[in-house]
This record gives structure tokens, sequence and C-alpha cells, in this order.
């Protein structure tokens, strides 16, 4: 178990559309980053090589070319790593694509996790078909939950139940004409589910808006604890995760305790 987690959060731009121009862009300062800072987890916007795009020539096999290159990362820099790829799976009923959230490992087991809530408004849905399940990482003592963008706005689906997870992770291409929200939901999942919460997103400009990133790592009561710095003009979000403050707040003010049961229908 790591009594402590260092985590990274890279809030970059994105080439439109273009997963080769996006990685070629990112490839040198993520390393670098990561060699001079260690840090134990890497978290990167959500479809983080292409943009919020819905356009299916965009979408990727599992082992395509974005997958592909985060399993180098994290393998090659010794990092876990999150970020989302827009992906095509293909079965004996068809294809059909996936906003899938990838957890790599540096010791090489991978997890994914679809996304559950797709955002109507800019036709996420039905371009992509929604998962069914949450997902949990068991990583290093620390249960990690996996959570995308729009997934931040209903509190049920990431309820911690038990205190099945210790750090809530959201990854984001969330615009600046809402980014008050967002900041505004990941203080109150931090709060309401005694845990940490990540929130990366992306900044720039796509087809469709405006970008101003405003990621953050929250404690458990709802504190910001981010340190920011820059390596080859991408800034990185840390911070130090200790586990002992967070297991004594849980003990001493036992939330879960008291909290409501009930079932999710999907």
């Amino acid at each position: 178990m790591s009594p402590l987690l260092k985590v990274a959060l890279c809030q970059h731009d994105i080439v439109w559309e273009d997963a080769r121009a996006t990685i070629a862009r990112l490839d040198a300062p993520v390393r670098r980053f990561c060699a001079r800072h260690q840090p134990d987890l890497l978290v990167l916007p959500e479809t983080f090589s292409v943009g919020f795009s819905m356009n299916p020539e965009v979408a990727e096999p599992v082992d395509g070319f974005s997958a592909t290159w985060l399993r180098r990362i994290a393998a090659e820099c010794g990092v876990g790593v999150i970020a989302s790829v827009p992906t095509v799976l293909s079965d004996s009923e068809g294809e059909r694509r996936v906003n899938r959230c990838w957890f790599i490992t540096p010791e090489g087991p991978v997890y994914h996790y679809d996304k559950r809530h797709l955002f109507k408004t800019s036709g996420e849905s039905p371009a992509f078909c929604p998962g069914d399940r949450r997902c949990t990482v068991a990583w290093r003592g620390w249960n990690i939950e996996l959570n995308v963008c729009y997934d931040l706005r209903f509190p049920v689906w990431s309820r911690n139940v038990g205190n099945g997870y210790d750090l809530l992770v959201n990854i984001a291409n969330w615009p600046a004409s809402r980014i008050d929200a967002a900041q505004i939901l990941l203080r109150a999942r931090a709060v309401e589910n005694a845990a940490y919460a990540l929130f990366c997103n992306r900044i720039g400009t796509d087809a469709l808006c405006d970008y101003d990133g405003k990621s953050m790592i929250l404690d458990y009561v709802g504190h910001s604890i981010a340190h920011s710095c820059r390596v080859g003009g991408v800034r990185f979000f840390t911070a130090e995760l200790p586990m002992a403050p967070l297991a004594h707040y849980r003990d001493r003010f036992p939330v879960s305790e008291d909290a409501d049961k009930f079932e999710i229908q999907v």
C-alpha cells in the first residue's frame, strides 16, 4: 500500500480531430514532467487527443494510436495514466462507439470505464453508446473511481457507498461558459463522499466551445491542494494525497454510515 499518492493533471490544448498532431505536442513535455516530478498518477482530459468530436472517423480501436501512446507513457515513465479516447468496439452485433476512459498502470494491467452520462446537447448521444457500469480501480492500496465530464452532474452515479473509493477522478472537456458549475459540483462530490477529488479539463478552442481549464485537486473537505507548473509550454497541476488523514477524518466523521440505500437502474 502507498500511504502517499503523488498525482498530476495535464491541462493542455487539443488539435481538433488530429490525434497525431496533439500527441506530437504532448509527448516531450509529458516525458520531461514525469522525469522531473515522478508522479504516481498522471491524468489527462476527456478525449485528450482529438477533442470533443462526434465525427465517427476519429474513433479508434482499443489498440489505436492514442491508447497505444498512453500505454507507452505508462510503461516508459513508470506512471499510472488516466485519459479518455473515442473508441470503436466490434462484436457479433456490429460496431458501436463509446467514450472510453482508460486507466493504464505501469505494472501492466489496464482498466476502463465507458462514460455513462452522454451530453445530448452536443450530440454525444446518439453518436456514442452509454456505459452501464461504474469502475473503481484498486491500485497501490487506493480505490480510484473513474468519472467523465457530464457524469459530475449526477451525484447518485458517483455516490461513495461504504467508502468504496478514496479518490474520484473526473476528466473533462468542460467549456468556459459553464466552468463555475464544474467547480461547485466537484467540491460537492468531494465533501459529500468524503474523498479526494480531481478534475482535469482542457484549454483552447474547438469547433464548439472555448475552454479555460480551471483544473482542480481537492481534499475530502473541498479544499484546493493543487500546485501548478509549466513544462514545455504545458501546464501541470500536482498534489500529494496522504491516506492517513483521510482515514482519520472518516473515523471521526463517518458520514457513509448514515447514507441512504438505493439501487441504480441502467
